[in-house]
Order: structure tokens, then C-alpha cells, then sequence
């Protein structure tokens, strides 16, 4: 749903080195965004529109850039994180 390129553009992230990583957190967050809404995202509508799915790429971003970022073996989320992700997930379970 969403490219490394626009992770990359999104987190300014501008070494290569993470690639890895980055694709890897990627799926994670893909996979993420699909267990917790219950809901597939074909990449086109049944009449074969390519679907933008803006919301869903943002969170996805956000997830990726954040997981990206903090890296860390253990550590609370900030609060600020939270709550913008849970009310985005919030849309995106009753869209």
C-alpha cells in the first residue's frame, strides 16, 4: 500500500543503509493496519480504479516513520503518538 520511497520522503530518512529495516516495518505496519481493521485493501475498486487509500497510507507512514525512530528494546509510547494513532485506527475500523 505504501512504496520505501514514500516512507523515505515522509521520515526524511535520506541514507540507504536501512532499507532492510525499513521494507520489514513496512509489511509489519501493512499487516498491522489489516488485523486491526478487519478489512483487506485490493489496490483497485470493482470497477478497476486504482483506490488511493490517503488515510490508510498516512497512518501507515506514521506507524513506520515512529517504529523507525524508536528503535528501542523497551520504552512507552508518548502520549501524543497514541492518541493521534488511535484515533486515525478509530476512522479506519468504521470507514
Amino acid at each position: 500500500m505504501i512504496t520505501l520511497k514514500e516512507v523515505k520522503e515522509y521520515a526524511r530518512i535520506d541514507v540507504d543503509d536501512d532499507d532492510g529495516l525499513i521494507q520489514t516495518c513496512i509489511a509489519a505496519a501493512e499487516e498491522y493496519l489489516k488485523n486491526a481493521t478487519g478489512k483487506e485493501y485490493p489496490e483497485r475498486d470493482e470497477n478497476g480504479t486504482e483506490i488511493a487509500y490517503v488515510l490508510e497510507k498516512i497512518y501507515l507512514q506514521l506507524l513506520v516513520a515512529y517504529w523507525y525512530e524508536k528503535r528501542t528494546p523497551a520504552g512507552g509510547v508518548g502520549e501524543d503518538f497514541s492518541f493521534m494513532t488511535r484515533s486515525i485506527m478509530l476512522q479506519l475500523q468504521n470507514k
